[in-house]
């Protein structure tokens, strides 16, 4: 299995997002990639499979931006199913990420800028699964050897993520 960094990669982050969806009864509208969940689902090399999943995406990504992200979603979802940003300052975007953390329970993507272990800054994405006192960002690709699920305390979060353009995607 790998032990490549996939921490920050918005076509990884997403197919976990996706897969978490899917399992929960939001499939999307892409016949393919909803047969990629389904094999990923019941397969036996989730590591290839998770792979596949994230290759499918990269190839329909413009980019790793937040409109690039919204576009694709609103491709496999449909527009009226996913939402991006959550407010326009921090306050509202803390409040609307509670209330939609509170009705939907399901995680959703932010944007954030962060320090990579090579030592530049810049944005990436998270999954984020809660947020409390602590955020708790899910690991962007569950099926290799890395474990990169972390906490972070909410003000630190929230200074990255308003740092990120308060970027975000949930689906409602």
């Amino acid at each position: 299995m790998s032990t490549d960094p996939k921490r920050g990669t918005l076509a990884y982050t997403m197919a976990t997002w996706i897969f978490l969806l899917h399992v929960t009864g939001h499939e999307c509208a892409d016949a393919s990639i909803r047969s990629a969940c389904e094999a990923l689902r019941a397969g036996e090399d989730p590591e290839t499979l998770g792979e596949a999943l994230a290759e499918q995406l990269r190839a329909r990504l413009k980019g790793e931006e937040a409109e690039d992200a919204q576009a694709l979603a609103a491709e496999l979802f449909g527009t009226a199913t996913v939402l991006s940003g959550l407010g326009e300052d921090r306050d509202q975007a803390l409040r609307q990420a509670r209330r939609y953390q509170f009705q939907k329970g399901l995680p959703w993507l932010a944007c954030v800028v962060d320090r990579f272990p090579d030592g530049h800054v810049g944005p990436h994405w998270v999954l984020v699964e809660s947020l409390e006192e602590q955020v708790r960002c899910l690991d962007p690709y569950p099926w290799d050897d890395l474990d990169e699920e972390f906490e972070q305390p909410l003000i630190e979060f929230l200074v990255k993520w308003e740092l990120g353009g308060l970027a975000g995607l949930r689906f409602v």
